[in-house]
């Protein structure tokens, strides 16, 4: 079965308050990247300066992309068929998004196992100063070219977790 790495971005921290703005995503079956998610979404509220300062995702991109619910909708078939889901802090922040926004738009959602890159480098590799996807692609040489942007997040985020798989104990640096 496929396994699917997401990343999202979002108007904000808060999975009540605040919108995704992004979703991007690969299925994986058989070790390789089979397929390739990547859509705007345009949240309905205005993408504040700072975060934009962040992801580069500025009001003129969102105001063409598609609503949240045919985008959930399209993601939703994208995902279905996933053993599981992986992301990057996506425990605590990206699942919780995808759940607040699904019921927000009446989008069916069944329950992902979600895999988390973040909780499985603090077990395999104790005493990091920072787990962040920008501290674990420093540490295994990997190169994100677009920080912040769902797709280039998820390459990254997918290319640590493949270097994880690799240390089955967990291991000090």
């Amino acid at each position: 079965m496929p396994y699917v790495v997401f990343d999202i971005e979002t108007t904000g921290l808060n999975p009540r308050t605040d919108r995704i703005v992004e979703i991007g995503a690969v299925k994986v079956e058989g070790g390789q990247i089979v397929e390739e998610f990547s859509m705007l979404i345009n949240p309905g509220v205005p993408m504040p300066p700072q975060v934009s300062a962040i992801n580069n995702i500025t009001d003129a991109m969102l105001a063409k992309a598609d609503l949240p619910g045919s985008v959930l909708y399209r993601f939703h078939q994208f995902i279905r068929d996933a053993e599981f889901l992986i992301g990057h802090n996506a425990r605590n922040f990206d699942y919780k998004f995808l759940e607040f926004e699904f019921d927000r738009h009446f989008v069916k959602f069944e329950p992902f196992r979600v895999k988390d890159t973040m909780w499985e480098a603090r077990r395999r590799l104790k005493g990091l100063r920072s787990y962040s996807l920008a501290a674990l692609c420093r540490i295994f040489q990997i190169e994100n070219v677009e920080a912040h942007r769902a797709l280039s997040d998820v390459y990254a985020t997918h290319q640590v977790y493949l270097e994880l798989l690799k240390r089955d104990k967990p291991t000090s640096r």
